[in-house]
C-alpha cells in the first residue's frame, strides 16, 4: 500500500511537467491496485454511492432533479428556495459542493 501511495505522489509531481509521464504512472497505479483488489470502482460512482438502492435515499435521477431546481433558484437569486433544496438534500444524506464548474454532489458516508 505504501508503494501505491508513493506512486500516487509521483503522479501528482509528474503532472506539473509531463502529462504523458503522469498518464503512464497512473496506468501502472491502476494495474497494481487491481492486483490487490483496489481501484476497481469508478471514482465518480464510488463517491455518489455506487449503486445505492432505493432504501438508501433518493435515486441519482431524483438527486440530479433536486440539484437542478436548487441551481435554478440560485440563478433567480431566490436564496430561501435554494436553501430549502440544500437542506432537503442534506437531510437525505447528500453532500453538495459548489464550484466554478457548477454544483457536484455525493452521498455522505456513514
Amino acid at each position: 500500500l505504501s508503494v501505491l501511495f508513493d506512486l500516487a505522489r509521483e503522479i501528482n509531481r509528474a503532472r506539473e511537467s509531463s502529462m504523458e509521464q503522469a498518464a503512464a504512472l497512473a496506468s501502472t497505479l491502476r494495474a497494481l491496485g487491481t492486483v490487490l483488489g483496489l481501484l476497481d470502482a469508478d471514482p465518480e460512482a464510488y463517491l455518489r454511492g455506487g449503486g445505492a438502492s432505493a432504501g438508501d435515499g433518493p435515486s441519482d435521477g431524483e438527486i440530479e432533479a433536486m440539484v437542478a431546481k436548487r441551481t435554478a433558484a440560485r440563478a433567480r437569486k431566490d436564496w430561501a428556495e435554494a436553501d430549502r433544496w440544500r437542506d432537503s438534500l442534506t437531510a437525505a444524506g447528500i453532500v453538495l459542493e459548489d464550484g466554478a464548474g457548477g454544483t457536484t454532489w455525493r452521498r455522505a458516508r456513514a
